[in-house]
């Protein structure tokens, strides 16, 4: 459970790359479009009674009233301003609503999720209801007291509001024609001024002060009465949005301004507020402990603050922005939010594997590292990523990577994004059995099986089915992981295990594909490839030391738990006999299983708080990994080491705390968010909706027996 309701979480449209962030207490959020970090907005929400007496959440750093600027005389005796303390507020933190309760009030923030449909096949309604930019919020003031009161909802930021009235019959604020709210409820009505106070106390309201930084709306409560009013919270940006390639939002092909998208998200709002409702229901029901419905729900709100939806010559584009970095579909991310995607919208996966193998793929040659003067043929392989902050990079090559590094970040990820790109069409074409997908690829699959082994030796006589030669691309450098801020235990490409486990992955992938293209010698291959990577990891296990090392040179001594990472890929792919304990694999999983108990522990790769540490040799995990790591261990190895609960509530600590005011994050060290704030890839946790295992039955048993 955690231990504080004080922290910030997105609240974002499917598809906008905008968010509304919000809750952490005494600090600033807000509504931001194309931001990867919160905005700089303090937003008031609360009552003021007749006497003078506003009470209101503390969405904000502190209370400043502009109008001291001007003046010297407020005449401010009798009024009185209080924040609810942390004490008096209540958080319910549900998949698709977030739900803030203290004395006299309700506030709900309702982010609706559901699957979109395939653009491709023409279904209007449903787009436009998927990909509408709002998401909403509630007000419900409680008076019990004998005066009336007027609640409020107002936002005040850099830019100047302009009161949505004189545009139509809304009433709220809009800022720009890009992002606004409103409510469509008769008896509200619109304020801009210098503060809440300023803006309540006088007999007439001015809407049209536009000097005034904080644009709201209010409503009457009268004495011994409740009222309910709904807001939706639009973003909108119009016509070509990105650099170098020319593309628009999708939902600029069902609205033509922010007015109407603020009218149809209301007209909707009792469908969307039941679509969320549903997937509350979902979450509740599935048996999982509280803390990991917390971390689903966190990371599922993250996930769709960085998703852009895009239409590029009339067919959409699919982009998940890489939180705080704007990073343009990075492939080794993709792989990670995979799960998700396949869950609720499968064509988002397709279309970014097919702009990668279309815009973002190369070929290359290989060297190795004993002699980088001399080149061999490498093949196929993908980019890390497609551009940043909306620019797109030239064709072929990514905003990211860099020649001339030796394993260090911004170095090439040429191997792992070709594991990551083969082992993404597998999951993909394994879930929707799409024959045109398969048919589409398939020389391209052909090209993928050669690059690996290419990549593993030139000559087949020395391969090991690991990867031995660097890319090109490096200029004599050395390849990293998506494990790129860590050190060698996991930065390093070649020889490691972790990325070797991907390599047998993607083998069995490939075989699946090319048995589906009735291509058998191919399929044959490519299993005789997976055996002979899954031998050599076998053997170098190392007795005197408990475990497999991290990388298989130079005498490394680091232990990692992503060695065991790979083995969620049959899994998901229905290859499960492979992962048979008297399977073709037995030797590989016995090894990788008996490497798993040993790591376990702290001091090794546990934190003394019973957070999961990646490696035993850094002190930087990723959360996201974690999440689909310890789905491995208990579902797939069967696995309960006894640390569970501490291990998650240690998790969502390092949410709720470590990274309070950055939303959901994924890199920690030690509990304290390090980088990848803001972040979507946490979505791995998603798996856990499947897991039927005893080990994750018994940590929900466990948990609810100790709060009895």
């Amino acid at each position: 459970m955690r231990k504080t309701d004080s922290f910030h979480a997105h609240h974002s449209p499917m598809g906008a790359h905008a968010s509304f962030t919000l809750g952490m207490f005494g600090s600033n959020g807000g509504m931001a479009l194309e931001k990867g970090k919160p905005a700089e907005q303090s937003v008031f929400i609360g009552y003021r009674s007749d006497s003078g007496v506003t009470k209101q959440f503390p969405f904000y750093k502190e209370l400043v009233n502009e109008a001291d600027r001007f003046s010297l005389d407020e005449n401010s005796q009798g009024v009185k301003t209080i924040s609810f303390e942390e004490s008096q507020i209540q958080r319910s933190y549900d998949w698709a609503i977030d739900k803030f309760s203290a004395p006299g009030i309700d506030f709900s923030i309702i982010t609706p999720f559901f699957e979109i449909s395939d653009p491709a096949i023409e279904n209007k309604e449903a787009l436009k209801k998927a990909s509408c930019p709002s998401i909403f919020g509630q007000i419900t003031i409680r008076n019990d007291s004998n005066e009336d009161w007027e609640g409020f909802f107002a936002i005040q930021g850099d830019n100047p509001w302009t009161p949505l009235s004189s545009r139509n019959d809304l009433k709220g604020m809009i800022s720009r024609d890009e992002l606004g709210f409103a409510s469509d409820d008769p008896d509200v009505s619109e304020f801009i001024d210098f503060g809440i106070e300023t803006a309540l106390s006088k007999e007439h309201k001015t809407p049209n002060f536009l000097l005034g930084p904080i644009g709201g709306i209010s409503f009457k409560v009268a004495a011994g009465t409740s009222k309910t009013v709904r807001i939706a919270l639009g973003f909108f940006k119009s016509g070509n949005v990105t650099i170098n390639k020319e593309a628009k939002y999708w939902y600029t092909n069902y609205f033509d301004s922010i007015e109407t998208v603020l009218s149809f998200a209301l007209e909707g709002f009792n469908e969307y507020l039941d679509s969320a409702l549903d997937s509350n229901q979902k979450l509740k029901s599935s048996g999982l402990s509280l803390d990991q419905q917390f971390l689903i729900a966190h990371s599922t709100r993250s996930y769709y603050g960085s998703t852009q939806w895009l239409s590029e010559k009339n067919k959409a584009r699919w982009i998940v922005n890489e939180g705080e970095y704007l990073m343009i579909n990075t492939l080794d991310l993709t792989i990670d939010m995979a799960f998700f995607e396949l869950e609720y919208n499968p064509w988002t996966l397709r279309n970014v594997l097919e702009q990668f193998a279309n815009e973002y793929s190369y070929v290359d040659q290989v060297f190795s590292p004993d002699c980088n003067d001399e080149m061999h043929e490498g093949g196929i392989s993908f980019c890390h990523d497609m551009g940043v902050a909306n620019h797109f990079s030239p064709n072929q090559y990514s905003c990211y990577e860099c020649a001339g590094i030796d394993r260090k970040c911004f170095s090439y990820m040429t191997y792992e994004e070709l594991t990551n790109w083969v082992i993404c069409s597998g999951l993909y074409y394994s879930k929707t059995s799409d024959q045109d997908f398969l048919n589409t690829n398939a020389s391209l699959f052909s090209a993928c099986l050669n690059s690996l082994l290419n990549r593993d030796n030139p000559n087949p006589e020395l391969r090991n089915g690991l990867m031995g030669f660097d890319s090109s691309r490096t200029l004599g450098g050395g390849e990293i992981t998506t494990y790129d801020s860590l050190d060698h235990s996991l930065g390093q490409a070649r020889n490691n295990v972790y990325l070797a486990g991907k390599t047998w992955a993607s083998y069995l992938t490939l075989e699946l594909l090319f048995n589906a293209l009735g291509k058998s010698d191919l399929a044959e291959n490519a299993l005789t490839s997976a055996k002979l990577t899954a031998s050599t990891l076998s053997s170098s296990f190392d007795d005197s030391l408990g475990f497999i090392p991290a990388v298989l040179e130079d005498g490394n001594q680091s232990a990692i738990i992503p060695a065991i990472e790979a083995l969620i890929y049959p899994y998901m792919m229905g290859q499960k006999g492979y992962l048979d304990s008297d399977g073709p694999f037995s030797e590989y999983l016995a090894m990788l299983k008996r490497h798993t108990e040993y790591v376990l522990k702290k001091g090794v790769c546990l934190y003394e708080d019973g957070g999961w540490k990646l490696s035993s040799s850094a002190d930087n995990s990723w959360m996201s990994k974690i999440c689909l790591n310890q789905f491995i261990v208990h579902e797939i190895f069967g696995i309960n080491y006894g640390g569970e609960l501490e291990a998650d509530n240690a998790h969502v600590e390092w949410q709720v705390n470590g990274s309070k005011s950055q939303a959901c994050s994924d890199q920690f060290a030690s509990g304290k968010p390090i980088g990848s704030l803001y972040y979507p890839r946490i979505v791995t946790s998603i798996l856990w909706l499947k897991a039927k295992s005893k080990a994750f039955n018994n940590k929900v048993k466990s948990e609810e027996l100790a709060k009895t």
